[in-house]
């Protein structure tokens, strides 16, 4: 079984993998997976989810590949699986991803564009999780925010359209990495 994990239930609209866990949004998600691991052993797991871009060449709606995820320490994801999902996944920018504890704001995003492509609020959290337990894994993310936008204040309305195109995008991109966790690709 591979499960595909996000913060949000938009996030996983448009998986159509079983099973698909949301998780909440910032560190307890970690908790939330700590949880269902207890109870369940899958043979990978694909996090998907929504991103702010650290970058201005990356726009709304392009897909980052992680291949560290950080929340303090970075944890790097296993260069064999990531290269067969370059592979599958093309389109998608590969590089690291920065975990904050709220949503960043332009000038953070800016900041982090040193160390990371995107900023999110969960993968380093789950990637230390799911290293720790030695269980197989891949981040992908869909870039909502661009480097100059800012989520964090005005209204939140102006980003629903785009949710669901980033939602659709994810959708998409678990069909193609799916297979590679479970080694069919």
């Amino acid at each position: 079984m591979i499960l595909t994990c996000g913060a949000l239930k938009t996030e996983l609209l448009f998986v159509r993998t079983r099973p698909r866990l949301a998780l909440g949004m910032g560190e307890v998600a970690r908790e939330r997976l700590v949880r269902f691991l207890s109870a369940h052993r899958p043979a990978g797991v694909l996090v998907v989810g929504f991103c702010g871009a650290t970058r201005a060449s990356l726009p709304p709606g392009a897909l980052i590949l992680a291949e560290a995820a950080a929340a303090g320490e970075e944890i790097p994801l296993p260069q064999e699986l990531l290269a067969r999902a370059k592979a599958a996944l093309p389109e998608a920018e590969v590089g690291p991803v920065a975990t904050v504890a709220s949503p960043a704001a332009p000038a953070e995003k800016a900041r982090l564009s040193v160390d990371a492509l995107a900023v999110d609020m969960e993968s380093g959290h789950l990637a230390a999780e799911l290293s720790s337990r030695g269980i197989p894994f891949l981040v992908v993310r869909c870039v909502l925010d661009a480097l100059w936008e800012d989520v964090t204040c005005g209204l939140k309305l102006r980003f629903a359209r785009r949710a669901l195109a980033c939602a659709r995008r994810l959708g998409q991109a678990a069909g193609a990495l799916v297979p590679v966790l479970e080694g069919t690709k």
